[in-house]
This record gives structure tokens, C-alpha cells and sequence, in this order.
């Protein structure tokens, strides 16, 4: 076979290849008719286990039969939720993306431009550069910084020193640190930021803190909600309270929180869904909806281990666990 001819050959194989690949794709949309929605889950843990539980519901609720799901789950690593990311870039299977915390957003975001990605249980502020992408929309979770801290104060007037412990290796945890470092400093509470970057770190920084605080806070934080057993067992030890701001982590041991209904947001964020599949709306439109609630989730025999008196003016949004 002489140079010309193979060059014909190897052009109408490829041809037909990238026919092939063509008819199959769209054989596979036109024959099921239903659209594919990749969802990344950035760890498994109660919280955004909640938030995937709502998102799937509300579209089962909907009686919609016109969506299916490919799911993978990072389990907390992030060179897994990126290889994810990348996974579901590259097979092309996926119309909509549904991404459950701020690693699994960033990392979809940093590789799909174009497809819709939904997201929620992200606590980032609205000016954060990930938001500028316009192929993002759904639920940001970042809570009223400074309510909490409002009732924490009311709850436990005594206080004077409080420390913030975060994971200073995620973005959002080190947004909502700084959040609470102004409102604390705003009620006459000293602040003292605790970061760590791993769980084997976390023991020996809040033992090392502790002879320094009154009591710990802690921001929306995967870190924190998939160590919450040991976090609890540290400060039942040394005997001081723990504030939350998932609502989750409550009935672990924390005393309160102010925080975000987990299942709701993922519902809010399925409804975003359904609007995009049946109603054909762009992330453009719908852009970034911010969760909001007044409710206090107050951990009731932990408040009567600490002798906490509920203020009457917080009575009605305090619900007990």
C-alpha cells in the first residue's frame, strides 16, 4: 500500500470512529431521553449526606422520571475530588453537574465552563472569585456570622475569651474564621484563632488552647464535622462548651448552633435542578441564593451540664435536641 492510499485509510477509519462516537452519544440521549446529573460529594458525612438526601428527594417528589445520577463521593481527599472533576469532564456524560461543598465546587468549576454546575453546603462570601463563573448557581450556606455569636453571647454571658477552631487548609472554614474574629471583637470578646491542617493536629491544638478560652466556636468546617466525635470528647474532657454553626453536630455534644438546615438546602438546590432540565434557565439567572434561618439549635443536656439560662427574647427560635 503506497503512502497516499494509507493516509486515505487512516483518515476515513478515524471518520468513522468519530461518526460512531457521535451516533452513540446521541443514541444515548435520544433513546433514554433523560439528562445525567454528575453529582460530587466532597466527603461523606452527616451534614452533606443531608444535603445529597434533599437534592435527590425534591426531584423524586417532582415526579420527574426525566433524571438519573452518576454520584462520586472525594471522601475528603482533595487530589480524589479533583481526579473526580476531571473524570467527569473528560467522559462527557454528564449535562448539569451538582457539586456538595466548596472543594468539590472549586475543583468542578476549575475544569467545566460550560455545563450548569449546582452547588450548595458552600460557606464562601458572595464577592469570592469562585462565584464569578458563569456557569455556577445554587445554595451558599454561609450563615449570619454575627447572630451567632449574638446568641452564643446570650446563652453564655460570662464568657471573655473564645477560641475559633478551623481548618486552616480550607478556604471557607478561614473565611468564616476571620467572620468571627470581627464579630467577637465587636461584643468585647477576645478571639483566639486554633487552626490546624489535619485531624492527628487537632488534640494537642485545643488541649494547648484551652488553659486560654472560655469556650471554642467552630465555622462551617468538613474537618470538623467528619472529627466532631473527638472535638466533643476533648472539651467534655477540660469541661468548657462548644459552639457550632452546623446544626447537625448538635445532637453530638456541641451546646448550640446557629446554623443551616442541611436537608433544606439540598432540596432548594434540587428545585434548582428541575428549573434548569424542564424550564430551560441558565445559572446566569438563578445565580447565588443565600440559605437563611433564625433557629437555634440548643443541645438540651448539654445547656443544663453548663447551668444555661434561655434568655426569653430567644425562646421562640430555640429548638431543643
Amino acid at each position: 500500500m503506497n503512502h497516499k492510499n494509507a493516509a486515505v485509510l487512516i483518515t476515513i477509519v478515524a471518520f468513522t470512529i468519530l461518526t460512531l462516537s457521535i451516533l452513540k452519544r446521541s443514541s444515548r440521549t435520544s433513546e433514554s431521553g433523560k439528562k445525567i446529573i454528575g453529582i460530587l460529594q466532597t466527603a461523606s458525612h452527616p451534614a452533606l449526606d443531608a444535603v445529597r438526601k434533599g437534592f435527590v428527594d425534591v426531584i423524586r417528589a417532582d415526579g420527574n422520571n426525566n433524571i438519573t445520577y452518576i454520584e462520586r463521593n472525594g471522601q475528603g481527599v482533595i487530589s480524589n475530588i479533583h481526579a473526580i472533576a476531571q473524570q467527569f469532564h473528560a467522559q462527557d456524560k454528564a449535562d448539569i453537574f451538582f457539586t456538595i461543598a466548596t472543594p468539590a465546587t472549586q475543583a468542578m468549576v476549575a475544569v467545566e465552563q460550560d455545563k450548569p454546575v449546582i452547588m450548595a453546603a458552600v460557606s464562601l462570601s458572595l464577592d469570592s472569585p469562585l462565584f464569578e463563573a458563569t456557569n455556577l448557581c445554587g445554595i451558599s450556606d454561609m450563615i449570619d456570622v454575627s447572630a451567632e455569636i449574638d446568641a452564643m453571647k446570650k446563652l453564655l454571658p460570662t464568657i471573655k475569651t473564645v477560641g475559633i477552631f478551623y481548618n486552616n487548609g480550607e478556604i471557607n472554614s478561614i473565611t468564616m474564621a476571620q467572620l468571627m474574629v470581627n464579630a467577637l471583637q465587636k461584643t468585647d470578646i477576645t478571639p483566639l484563632l486554633i487552626g490546624v491542617s489535619s485531624e492527628v493536629e487537632i488534640e494537642p491544638a485545643l488541649l494547648s488552647a484551652m488553659p486560654k478560652v472560655d469556650a471554642i466556636i467552630t465555622p462551617i468546617d468538613n474537618m470538623v464535622a467528619t472529627s466532631i466525635a473527638l472535638i466533643v470528647h476533648i472539651m467534655e474532657k477540660v469541661q468548657k462548651p462548644l459552639i457550632v454553626s452546623d446544626n447537625m453536630l448538635v445532637k453530638e455534644g456541641a451546646l448550640m448552633s446557629r446554623g443551616i438546615d442541611y436537608y433544606a438546602s439540598g432540596k432548594q438546590a434540587g428545585k434548582i435542578a428541575i428549573d434548569i432540565v424542564m424550564n430551560n434557565k441558565t445559572p446566569d439567572v438563578i445565580n447565588i441564593i443565600k440559605s437563611s434561618t433564625k433557629q437555634i439549635f440548643v443541645n438540651k443536656q448539654v445547656a443544663q451540664k453548663y447551668n444555661v439560662i434561655i434568655p426569653q427574647d430567644l425562646e421562640k427560635d430555640i429548638i431543643f435536641v
